[in-house]
């Protein structure tokens, strides 16, 4: 198999662009990496164009390495490709899952059948990523997030996920208000986080397996409306 040497290539100059949020919205395209990440997407169903992965680890997976749209590649490529300080070798390049994550800005609607988590204004990517995770570690197969919320997209959102965002229906929202009162109208309870006196402790709540939880942001917390 031929080997991209090249930091230059077309392709590689493509996605290296991924690593900025406007490209990746306009190519429609995302990047992770590591083998159990990989291997994570692999078995979810994500849509993945290109494995990028070094001679060192082609030879450590070979699986991976003769997977149809596995790339081989140097190490300075690799270098250009990651975003981390000790890279394992293996870059994925995959479409937007947009069967299982939704943006109401795009017209897209949803209707939330289960109780869910709802995000707003989280600012960092490994926050997010670890709540997808707990969430999912807690059965709970959606999250909503406001259209302010930090990119799912994020490689940090991605690797603290630990692969949970890959199986996680995600809908994000320009109008949480609205939204916390269309999935009160489908019967579930909604209740707002508040470091405050006032606030009910979270064991009082009788029936918190079919309740919702409202999440703000790191600093500020949530917005008063």
């Amino acid at each position: 198999m031929e080997i991209i040497t090249s930091r230059s290539n077309p392709l590689v100059a493509e996605t290296a662009k991924l690593k900025d949020k406007k490209y990746r919205d306009i190519l429609r395209s995302f990047l992770f990496e590591g083998i159990k990440l990989t291997r994570e997407a692999m078995a979810s169903g994500v849509c993945i164009d290109y494995i990028f992965i070094t001679e060192k680890s082609a030879r450590k997976y070979p699986d991976i390495a003769e997977h149809k749209n596995s790339v081989i590649i140097s190490d300075s490529v690799c270098q250009k490709l990651t975003e981390n300080s000790a890279p394992d070798g293996i870059i994925c390049r995959a479409k937007y899952m947009d069967n299982l994550h939704k943006n109401q800005d795009s017209g897209d609607s949803f209707l939330i059948d289960s109780p869910c988590l709802l995000l707003s204004t989280l600012q960092d990517p490994g926050n997010l990523g670890t709540i997808i995770r707990t969430s999912a570690a807690f059965g709970k197969k959606t999250v909503v997030i406001s259209s302010d919320t930090a990119d799912i997209y994020n490689q940090k959102a991605i690797r603290a996920s630990m692969g949970a965002i890959f199986r996680t229906s995600i809908f994000s929202t320009n109008d949480m208000c609205s939204t916390i009162r269309k999935i009160r109208d489908t019967g579930y309870d909604v209740y707002a986080t508040a470091l405050t006196d006032k606030a009910m402790p979270i064991q009082k709540i009788d029936n918190i397996k079919n309740s919702c939880f409202v999440l703000g942001n790191e600093g500020h917390g949530l917005p008063e409306d």
